[in-house]
């Protein structure tokens, strides 16, 4: 589907010298459907900067995405759904899609020594052996029929019977016998596919340096794309090699009773709701070990927020829940992994992450913010809404990473409190200034100047062409 669309875009910035004709406006929403027989050479249309700039947030958003393996029992109609909410996720927080393939990254070790070294009976385990097991492609099943996942012990939550590495030292299985050349087999996504999806967004990459090179100006649209593109490089380069659309996991054969230790495992709301606030924007207030007990001498307001502080932390995860499912670690079910699922990084690497991540959101941010100084708007009003919304964007990573270290470092004082307090205010309304923004880009459209309507001389850009 994805050739197609490529192809369908590239035939439609072939034009040949047109005939002249009366006044009817290259870009006027009424002929996005006709064809461009009244174009002028050297012109292009809205038509044109849509279906490109469409085609390549497709490949951003749906084809370049690696998801998790379902669960045996799931159609293809829950695998779709699970598709679209992913590609609602990166459409309005692709900074988060990167953070998810970062964790997933830098958890390449093996869960145990054992498995590092590879013997007669079993490979060496490589990065992609830790990325298929952070997607739940290993199963624990019994005479073929599926039992539950296997995944890794780096989060306390999640209960030892899940656990790959308890499960080979208790002798209830034999360890992973599949090749890292067998993971890939499983693979939908091989290295034509991938390098189309890098050529089709490094060809807008410059396309939009060759007209900056050139002094035309950007649409807005074309800014969100670029923003896209440029997440995409750095994603799919954390995701090289990972599977990708793996549908069925490998199931590990039960060889003897798994101990009972009264241990149940918990599904998403049990360990969603375990995860209090503070691991997603930090703490508004001391944690629960260090609160002072109330007395008489508190302000009202301040003892009754200490009291309400259970029922009002349930309603602010009600609230972020649709964060919840990228910032809190969980498993799903037992019978998959969470669509985010990625392993619980080691504390030496937080700090790096946690950089990379403050880098890489603002560089996003400043792909809308920079050339906003050089689009043209139609209004002030119109120039300051995109500029706001750009700027908040910009913001809203250092401050929801600098609440993250302040908690974590259990930081304490008035300070933390009102960084925390903001991280968690900017932290709900980032997704409005994401759906404002493209919204926006496609509203603006209406009204571009006519340099905005030229297409790239090459012969300038690229000498003796």
């Amino acid at each position: 589907m994805l050739i197609v669309l490529l192809f369908f875009a590239l035939f439609q910035t072939l034009q040949c010298v047109p005939l002249p004709s009366p006044t009817n406006p290259l870009n006027d929403f009424s002929t996005f459907f006709l064809r461009d027989t009244e174009s002028q050479f050297g012109e292009r249309t809205v038509r044109d900067i849509i279906i490109s700039c469409f085609v390549t947030i497709f490949a951003c958003t749906w084809s370049a995405i690696h998801p998790n393996i379902p669960a045996p029992t799931d159609g293809w109609w829950t695998r779709f759904k699970r598709q679209v909410v992913t590609m609602i996720y990166a459409l309005l927080a692709p900074e988060l899609i990167t953070y998810w393939a970062l964790e997933q990254r830098l958890f390449r070790d093996s869960p145990s020594p054992s498995l590092s070294k590879s013997s007669m009976n079993r490979p060496r385990w490589t990065i992609t052996h830790g990325f298929f097991l952070q997607m739940g492609g290993f199963m624990l099943s019994e005479d073929g029929r599926p039992i539950h996942v296997l995944i890794d012990g780096s989060h306390q939550e999640i209960p030892k019977k899940l656990q790959l590495i308890y499960n080979i030292e208790k002798g209830i299985i034999s360890p992973p016998r599949i090749t890292e050349e067998d993971i890939q087999d499983r693979s939908k996504g091989d290295i034509i596919s991938k390098t189309i999806i890098i050529l089709q967004t490094t060809w807008f990459i410059i396309q939009c340096l060759a007209r900056w090179f050139q002094h035309l100006p950007l649409t807005e649209l074309e800014i969100i794309t670029l923003g896209f593109a440029m997440l995409n490089g750095i994603t799919y380069a954390l995701w090289w090699n990972k599977p990708q659309n793996v549908n069925r996991p490998v199931f590990l054969e039960r060889e003897r009773p798994i101990p009972t230790s009264g241990e149940k495992p918990k599904a998403i709301d049990q360990l969603a709701m375990s995860t209090t606030v503070e691991n997603i924007v930090g703490s508004l207030y001391e944690p629960e070990t260090e609160r002072q007990p109330t007395n008489k001498q508190e302000g009202f307001l301040k003892r009754n927020l200490r009291k309400s502080y259970g029922a009002f932390e349930i309603l602010l995860m009600w609230l972020l829940r649709p964060l919840v499912k990228l910032i809190v670690d969980e498993i799903a079910h037992t019978d998959r992994v969470s669509i985010f699922y990625r392993s619980k990084i080691k504390s030496e690497h937080e700090a790096v992450a946690a950089a990379i991540m403050v880098v890489i959101g603002t560089l996003f941010g400043g792909v809308h913010l920079i050339p906003s100084w050089f689009l043209d708007f139609a209004s002030p009003q119109e120039m300051w809404l995109w500029r706001t919304c750009a700027i908040f964007i910009t913001v809203v990573p250092l401050t929801v990473s600098t609440s993250v270290i302040l908690h974590r470092g259990n930081m304490l004082g008035s300070v933390r409190t009102i960084i925390a307090g903001a991280a968690f205010v900017f932290t709900y309304l980032y997704p409005f200034a994401r759906i404002i923004l493209l919204i926006t880009s496609l509203t603006y459209l209406h009204s571009l100047s006519p340099p905005a309507l030229q297409t790239i001389k090459w012969t300038t850009v690229i000498p003796h062409l």
